[in-house]
């Protein structure tokens, strides 16, 4: 049987923007039940004191000196994860949409050796995901598994467990859709996506996603793995 990913060397990276008012929370619920050696936040050139709420935590910080964009600050934290020698990172968002309970599912999971990639598979029927939200969440997740060539359960999920010795071929650069490059990279260099069932939350703070910018740069990407299949 497979080791539970918490008996690894492993911890948590936190994409960070204009995050002063959500990430408290956040962040005491995580040191409930991690060290603060385990938690990670990339500030990516926030100007709210995000980065002054974080110092006074305690926990592990980067900081990008100006705004980068959401991939950018999961690289910089992922490598910087590998660098420390942890063997997975978990990634949550900012701004409140996990739930620290659903932690647990990803610590327990005991994924196969060929799984490069966990992905939060949210509910969208019946839940608070907004109408257009759900759209947008089954058509770009069909969109995914057609480039990446099986399932990925949820393409816009940032809240994921990463195998970082795969990470060094992810771009180093993006905004919300390299999540989705993320899952077609990883299935295309052969390894699995498996999917851990968690909660669907929309939190009080929104989301810096901007509709029509970021399916643009979606869009993009998709175009341009479309022709390298």
């Amino acid at each position: 049987m497979n080791p539970e990913l918490k008996s690894r060397r492993i911890g948590v990276v936190i994409p960070a923007y204009e995050a002063s008012a959500s990430l408290p929370a956040l962040l005491d619920g995580l040191l409930n039940r991690l060290s603060y050696q385990q938690i990670l936040v990339v500030d990516d050139g926030s100007s709210d004191g995000t980065s002054t709420l974080t110092a006074s935590k305690g926990v592990l910080y980067l900081r990008h000196e100006i705004n980068r964009g959401k991939g950018a600050a999961l690289m910089t934290g992922l490598l910087h994860a590998r660098h420390l020698g942890w063997e997975w990172a978990v990634t949550l968002d900012a701004d409140g949409q996990h739930t620290v309970e659903d932690l647990e599912k990803f610590l327990v999971a005991q994924p196969g050796p060929n799984t490069g990639i966990l992905v939060g598979a949210r509910q969208r029927s019946g839940t608070p995901m907004p109408l257009h939200r759900r759209f947008s969440n089954a058509f770009s997740t069909w969109l995914v598994e057609r480039l990446a060539g099986g399932p990925v359960f949820d393409a816009q999920c940032g809240f994921r467990a990463y195998r970082l010795d795969l990470v060094k071929n992810y771009p180093l650069e993006g905004r919300f859709e390299w999540e989705s490059q993320a899952l077609i990279l990883c299935r295309r260099l052969g390894f699995d996506v498996e999917a851990i069932p968690i909660r669907t939350v929309y939190s009080e703070y929104g989301s810096h996603m901007r509709i029509g910018r970021d399916t643009w740069r979606f869009l993009r990407m998709y175009g341009k793995l479309a022709w390298t299949q």
